[in-house]
C-alpha cells in the first residue's frame, strides 16, 4: 500500500468523464492546476477502490471510497488522494449529488453536510519529510472544495472531487472505482467483519 500520510470546489468537470465504467480497473485523473504549474496525474489502479463492510448483524454496511492518485514527484509529491466515508448503506442512484467541502481552520476539509459524506481525509505522501495535514505542504489545505457522487451501487462509485487553493490554483480529480471484489471478478455482497469482542 503507498506511503500516505493521513490526515488530510465548487463542481467544475472540463471533460466528459462520469459515465459507469464497464471494466473492473479503476479510471480517473486528478488534472487542473496545482501551485500555477499545470498538472494530469492519474489514478493508481492498485489501491484506489470502493469498500463495503458489513459491521454488524443488522445488515450495516460502512461505505468508503479509497481515492489514491500518481503525482510522480510534482512538486515533491509521491502519492495524493482522499479517504471519503460516506454514510452507512450509502447508494446514489439519481445523480449527480454534489456535497461541499470547508476548511475547518484546524488542517482539515469538512463536509457543510453529512447526510451523504460522513468525514473527509485529505492523502498525501512526499519524499521528505512527514506532512502531517495530508496536503501538499506548499499549497496548505485547499480554501474550499467540493465531492459530486454520480453513482454509487453495491460494487460501484463513480465521481469527481474540486480543490480550490488560495493562489487560485484548482483541481479535479476524478474516479470510477469498483470494489475489490468486482476488480477480482466475483461479488457475494457477504463479507462480514464482526466488531463483537465478546466471547459468548
Amino acid at each position: 500500500m503507498p506511503s500516505l500520510l493521513r490526515r488530510a470546489v465548487l463542481p467544475f468537470v472540463p471533460i466528459a468523464l462520469l459515465t459507469t465504467a464497464c471494466g473492473t480497473d479503476p479510471t480517473g485523473e486528478c488534472r487542473g492546476t496545482h501551485l500555477g504549474a499545470r498538472v494530469n496525474w492519474p489514478i493508481d489502479t492498485e489501491y484506489s477502490r470502493l469498500e463495503r463492510q458489513l459491521s454488524d448483524r443488522l445488515g450495516i454496511r460502512t461505505v468508503r471510497l479509497l481515492l489514491y492518485y500518481a503525482p510522480n514527484g510534482s512538486a515533491g509529491l509521491t502519492d495524493f488522494g482522499a479517504n471519503v466515508r460516506l454514510v452507512d448503506n450509502a447508494t446514489v442512484s439519481n445523480g449527480p449529488v454534489t456535497v461541499f467541502l470547508d476548511d475547518n481552520g484546524r488542517g482539515r476539509l469538512v463536509p457543510e453536510s453529512t447526510s451523504l459524506v460522513v468525514d473527509w481525509e485529505g492523502l498525501v505522501g512526499t519524499r521528505h519529510a512527514s506532512v502531517g495535514t495530508g496536503y501538499p505542504e506548499a499549497s496548505g489545505v485547499p480554501m474550499a472544495g467540493s465531492v459530486t457522487l454520480v453513482e454509487v451501487t453495491d460494487d460501484f462509485a463513480a465521481g469527481h472531487y474540486v480543490y480550490h487553493f488560495a493562489d487560485g490554483s484548482e483541481l479535479t480529480c476524478t474516479f470510477n472505482i469498483p470494489t475489490p471484489e468486482r476488480a477480482d471478478g466475483w461479488w457475494d455482497g457477504d463479507v462480514e467483519y464482526d466488531d463483537d469482542d465478546d466471547d459468548d
